[in-house]
C-alpha cells in the first residue's frame, strides 16, 4: 500500500497548499480602506498580469520540471506562495500589486508539478483514485478556508487584512512539508537510468456495452523504442535526445482521438473557469450595497464541500466515458454557459453566489474525468508533458480571451465581459454535441455490424449442423 503513503504526503501538501482565507475578499481588500485601488485597476490593470504570467511562466516550468524531477519544482509552488502574500500584505502601490499577480501566477504554473507528480510514483491501475484524492485534498483546502474566513469576519475577529497571515502561515506549511515528499528516482527525459530499457507500448483499450454486448475497441497501439540516456553525455546532446523523446510522445498521445477529444475540452473549459472565478468578485460587489454583508468565504466553503463530494465519487462509479463522455460534457457546458449569462443580468447576489456554486462544482467534477480519461490513454512516461500541453493550451486560449475582452479594443464592462463568456461555453457545448452525436452513430453502426456478423455466424452453424445431420 505505499501507493496510498505517497498519496496521503501529496495530499497534505495540496490541502495547505490551498488554505487560502485571504482570497475570499481579496477584491474587497483590494479596493477597501487597506489598499483603496479603484475597480478599474483592479480589473484592467492588477487582475490581467496574473494571466499572462501565468502563461509565460508555465512554459519555463513544462521545461524544466522533467530536468529538476519534480519535487523542486512543487517547492517552487510553496516558495512563490509564500512570495505572493507577502507582497499584497505589505505591497501599497500598483506596481507592486502587479509585482504579486506575476508570482501569483507562477504559483499557479508551478502546479503542473504538483497535479503530475503522482504519477510518477504510483502504478498505472491506481490513476484514477489518485487523481480523484490530489483533486478532493486541494478542494478540502479551499473548503476549509473559506469556513475560516467566513466565521473570523462575520464575528469581527479578523479583517481582511489579518486573513493575510493566515494563509501566509498555512503556505509556509506547506512550503516546509513539500521537503518530505519521496525523490522522483529517475528523470523521465533528461536524467534516464543507464539501463537496457525495455520498449513502451501504449495499449488503449475502450470497453463499450450496450444491448449486454462488449465491444472492445484497440484504439492506438504504438511501440516506441526509448534508448536509455548516457549520464555523461554533454548537456547539448542531452537536450537533443530529450527533445526527441518529448516530441514522439507528443504524437503518440495526440494520435488518439479520444486524448484529442478529452484535452480540448480540459483547455476550453480550464481558460473559461480560470477566467470566471478571476473576476467574480468584482461581479460580486456590483449586486451588493455598501455596509451588506459578504458571505464570499461561505460560498466558496459550500462549493469546494459539495466539489470535494463529488469529484471524491466520480473516481469510484465506474462509467463508460467514452460512450455518454461527449454528451455529458456538452449538457453541462449549457449549463455553464446559462448560468453565466444569468449572471451577467442578474442583481440578485444570491442568485450570483448559486450561479457561481453550481458552476464550480460542474468544473471540478468534469476536469477530474477529463484527467483520468486522458491519463488511462497515454504512456506513463508522457503525463507531464500532455498534462502540460493542456494547461499551455488553456493559458494561451485565456490569455488572448482577456486581450480582447477585458485590456482590448472591445472596451466591455464587467457584465458584457460575462455575457461573452457565457456564450463561449454554450460554443463548447455545441461542438461537443455534434461529437457525441457523431460518436453514438459510429457505435451504433458497429453495433449493428456485430448482430450482423453474429446472425450470419448463427445462421451458418445451423445449416453446418443440418448438413451434418444429413450425412
Amino acid at each position: 500500500m505505499r501507493w496510498i503513503k505517497i498519496s496521503c504526503i501529496l495530499c497534505i501538501f495540496g490541502c495547505f497548499k490551498e488554505f487560502r482565507p485571504s482570497e475570499s475578499f481579496v477584491t474587497d481588500y483590494l479596493t477597501g480602506p487597506w489598499k483603496n485601488f479603484t475597480d478599474i485597476q483592479v480589473n484592467k490593470e492588477i487582475f490581467p498580469v496574473s494571466t499572462y504570467s501565468y502563461l509565460a511562466t508555465l512554459i519555463i516550468v513544462f521545461l524544466i520540471t522533467d530536468f529538476l524531477r519534480y519535487k523542486p519544482i512543487i517547492i517552487l509552488c510553496g516558495f512563490s506562495g509564500a512570495i505572493t502574500f507577502l507582497l499584497l500584505t505589505f505591497g501599497q502601490d500598483v506596481l507592486t500589486m502587479q509585482i504579486v499577480e506575476f508570482f501569483y501566477g507562477l504559483f499557479f504554473s508551478t502546479e503542473v508539478a504538483y497535479y503530475t507528480y503522482i504519477y510518477a510514483k504510483v502504478d498505472k491501475k491506481h490513476y484514477q483514485e489518485v487523481t480523484s484524492h490530489t483533486k478532493a485534498a486541494a478542494l478540502i483546502g479551499r473548503c476549509m478556508a473559506g469556513i475560516i474566513a467566513q466565521l473570523t469576519t462575520s464575528i469581527n475577529l479578523l479583517n481582511y487584512h489579518q486573513l493575510n497571515y493566515i494563509t501566509i502561515a498555512a503556505i509556509v506549511i506547506a512550503l516546509i512539508w513539500a521537503f518530505f515528499l519521496p525523490s522522483v528516482d529517475q528523470s523521465i527525459y533528461f536524467h534516464r537510468k543507464n539501463e537496457n530499457h525495455t520498449s513502451i507500448t501504449n495499449n488503449v483499450l475502450i470497453a463499450s456495452q450496450q444491448d449486454n454486448l462488449s465491444e472492445v475497441s484497440h484504439i492506438s497501439q504504438q511501440h516506441v523504442k526509448r534508448t536509455p540516456m548516457q549520464t555523461n553525455l554533454p548537456i547539448v546532446q542531452k537536450v537533443r535526445q530529450a527533445y526527441m523523446l518529448l516530441w514522439k510522445d507528443f504524437l503518440l498521445a495526440y494520435s488518439n482521438s479520444h486524448v484529442v477529444k478529452w484535452s480540448m475540452w480540459w483547455s476550453f473549459s480550464t481558460c473559461g473557469y480560470l477566467q470566471i472565478i478571476s473576476y467574480i468578485q468584482l461581479l460580486w460587489q456590483t449586486a451588493v450595497s455598501s455596509g451588506d454583508n459578504i458571505y464570499n468565504g461561505a460560498v466558496d466553503s459550500l462549493y469546494t464541500i459539495i466539489g470535494t463530494i463529488t469529484v471524491f465519487c466520480i473516481g469510484k462509479i465506474p462509467l463508460n466515458w467514452s460512450f455518454i463522455g461527449d454528451i455529458i460534457v456538452s449538457f453541462m457546458s449549457l449549463v455553464e454557459g446559462i448560468l453565466l449569462m444569468i449572471s451577467s443580468y442578474s442583481y440578485n447576489i444570491w442568485l450570483l453566489y448559486a450561479a457561481y456554486i453550481v458552476f464550480g462544482i460542474i468544473y471540478h467534477t468534469m476536469v477530474t474525468v477529463a484527467s483520468f480519461e486522458v491519463a488511462k490513454c497515454i504512456s506513463k512516461d508522457s503525463y507531464g508533458l500532455i498534462f502540460g500541453i493542456n494547461t499551455f493550451f488553456a493559458l494561451l486560449l485565456q490569455s488572448i480571451l482577456t486581450a480582447i475582452v477585458v485590456n482590448g479594443s472591445l472596451g466591455l464592462d464587467l457584465r458584457s465581459q460575462y455575457f461573452i463568456y457565457g456564450g463561449y461555453f454554450i460554443v463548447i457545448a455545441i461542438l461537443y454535441t455534434i461529437i457525441g452525436i457523431f460518436n453514438i452513430v459510429k457505435h451504433s453502426k458497429k453495433c449493428t455490424e456485430c448482430k450482423i456478423w453474429i446472425k450470419n455466424e448463427d445462421i451458418t452453424t445451423d445449416v453446418q449442423h443440418e448438413d451434418a445431420e444429413k450425412l
